[in-house]
């Protein structure tokens, strides 16, 4: 088995061809302390989820589009994968992508039913070239707290998203600039204030045409689990 660096690219070379360039710039790769540290997090949430699953690791590697040996390698933390392969596993394991990342980016809050984020704090996940960024804005691992992110858009960025798990939904509000948001066949162009609700389940992008960066809230809802 090869270092960690060259399994953290290999997570990339393993996914389907039209996401492979993307990574999470967050991540500051194996070599980081920081790195290692989230990689060995999501591998371990990635790992509880699987046995949780019942799902076979070939199973796994049909739904993901990644390799058993890089899964294998990502669940014994020795990988740091990227943002898309997060996302890919949580929709082949249907759970939230929130419990993937638990662990992961905040601090421990010392009252966590009194919690105040400072618009200077909260991990930032983007995009290979920057153009899309997303800040996460609610504490990782507790059931409690809906999945909120902000999101900025550079001018020109059309940021593609594949499927989400089955009856996952989305809730946007435009704070900031022009978004046109497309969910499978539906489109829309919205405005600072209007908010749009879709079913995230179908491919869906954001794209910002203006000559200002946009800035959206996003809230994520799923469908209960029995």
């Amino acid at each position: 088995m090869g270092d960690g660096k060259d399994i953290a690219v290999s997570l990339d070379d393993a996914l389907f061809d039209e996401v492979r360039a993307e990574r999470i710039d967050a991540l500051q790769g194996p070599d980081s302390p920081e790195g290692r540290e989230i990689g060995r997090a999501v591998g371990a949430n990635v790992a509880r989820h699987h046995r949780a699953s019942g799902l076979s690791l070939a199973e796994l590697e049909r739904r993901s589009g990644i390799r058993a040996d890089l899964l294998e390698a990502l669940e014994a933390g020795q990988a740091v994968p990227s943002l898309r392969a997060v996302w890919h596993l949580a929709t082949a394991l249907e759970v939230p992508f929130g419990q993937l990342i638990a662990n992961t980016m905040l601090s421990p809050s010392s009252d966590p039913d009194f919690r105040v984020q400072r618009a200077s704090s909260g991990r930032v996940l983007a995009s290979a070239d920057g153009a899309f960024r997303s800040r996460v804005l609610f504490l990782e691992g507790d059931l409690r707290s809906p999945e909120v992110y902000e999101l900025t858009l550079a001018p020109g960025c059309i940021e593609e998203a594949h499927p989400h798990a089955t009856d996952t939904f989305e809730h946007l509000v435009v704070v900031r600039g022009e978004i046109e948001l497309t969910a499978g066949e539906a489109r829309a162009r919205l405005a600072s204030g209007d908010a749009i609700f879709f079913r995230a389940d179908v491919p869906h992008a954001y794209a910002n045409h203006g000559p200002e960066p946009a800035v959206a809230h996003l809230v994520l809802s799923y469908a209960a689990r029995h």
